[in-house]
C-alpha cells in the first residue's frame, strides 16, 4: 500500500540550525530565508526544530511563532549544534529525520520523494542529488562540482555529497550523535558521518530533487571575494577530513594501529 504525502510527513521531523546577528545584509537576508522556511514547514504540517546559537532575542520569538520549537545554546561549534539538535529529533517518536539548512525553502516540496525510500526499507541515508547547480553563484558551482568528483573517486559512489540535506532513519542518527569531531566539528559534522555509514555498507542512496536555490542569497555571493575563499576553505578542510578518515578507516580493518 503506498503512503499518501499526508502519511509521510506525518513521520517526519525536519532539523536546522540559525545564528544570524543581522549585522550584515547578507545575514539579513538569509534570517528572512529561514523564517520563510519554518513557515513552509508547518504549512506542509512538517514538525521543524531549531537550534539558536546566538540570534537576536526578536528573531528568535519570530521563529517560535511562525511554528518552529525552537532551543537555545551558547554557541561552541557548528558540529555540537549539530549533534544537539539531532539528539532532540532522536527523542522524538518520528520516523525520519531531515537534517536542512535554514535557507532551504524550496528544498521542503522534495522531501516526501527523498524520504519514501527509507519509509519503504529501501535506504537506510538519502542523499539528496540536485538536478543543476545553474542557480547557484559561480564559485559555488565549481567548488561542489570539484568536491563530488573527488568524494566519488575516494568512495566509488555517486552522490552529491556537497549538497547539505541529510535524510536518515533514527537508527542512523547514531552516525552523527557518535561523531567526535576529530576534523575541526565544523562541516566535517556532516560529511563524516556519512563516510562511516558507507563504509560499515550501510544503504546509502542519491534521489534527484528539483531544487533551486534562493536568488537572493546568489545575488548577495555572486561577487563578493570573500565568499571565494570560504568555499576554496571549505572545499580543502572537506576533502581533507574525508581523505584522512577513509585511510583511517582502512587502517583499522587492517589491524593497523591508529590515533
Amino acid at each position: 500500500m503506498e503512503l499518501t504525502q499526508e502519511e509521510i510527513i506525518k513521520k517526519v521531523i525536519i532539523t536546522t540550525g540559525t545564528l544570524y546577528t543581522l549585522a550584515t545584509e547578507s545575514d539579513r537576508i538569509r534570517s528572512e530565508l529561514a523564517k520563510g522556511t519554518i513557515k513552509k514547514a508547518r504549512e506542509l504540517g512538517y514538525t521543524i526544530i531549531v537550534i539558536d546559537s546566538g540570534s537576536p532575542a526578536e528573531l528568535v520569538n519570530e521563529f517560535m511563532q511562525l511554528g518552529a520549537i525552537v532551543f537555545t545554546e551558547i554557541f561552541q561549534s557548528t558540529g555540537k549544534s549539530k549533534r544537539k539538535i539531532i539528539r532532540h529529533a532522536h527523542e522524538s517518536d518520528k520516523e525520519v529525520i531531515v537534517l536542512i539548512e535554514p535557507e532551504k525553502e524550496n528544498f521542503l516540496s522534495e522531501i516526501p520523494k527523498v524520504v519514501l525510500p527509507i519509509l519503504k526499507g529501501e535506504a537506510d541515508m538519502v542523499i539528496p542529488r540536485r538536478k543543476s547547480l545553474a542557480s547557484y553563484p559561480l564559485a559555488q558551482q565549481y567548488s561542489e562540482l570539484f568536491g563530488n568528483t573527488f568524494f566519488k573517486e575516494l568512495t566509488g559512489l555517486d552522490l552529491d555529497i556537497f549538497f547539505g540535506p541529510r535524510v536518515f532513519t533514527q537508527d542512523m542518527a547514531l552516525y552523527f550523535l557518535d561523531y567526535d569531531g576529530r576534523y575541526n566539528d565544523n562541516w566535517d559534522s556532516v560529511y563524516i558521518p556519512v563516510i562511516d555509514a558507507i563504509y560499515e555498507k550501510k544503504r546509502v542512496i542519491g534521489v534527484e530533487v528539483d531544487y533551486t536555490h534562493p536568488q537572493d542569497q546568489t545575488a548577495i555571493e555572486e561577487h563578493d571575494m570573500k565568499y571565494y575563499f570560504k568555499r576554496l576553505d571549505e572545499l580543502h578542510s572537506i576533502m581533507n577530513a574525508l581523505s584522512v578518515h577513509w585511510e583511517r578507516l582502512d587502517a583499522i580493518v587492517q589491524g593497523k594501529q591508529v590515533v
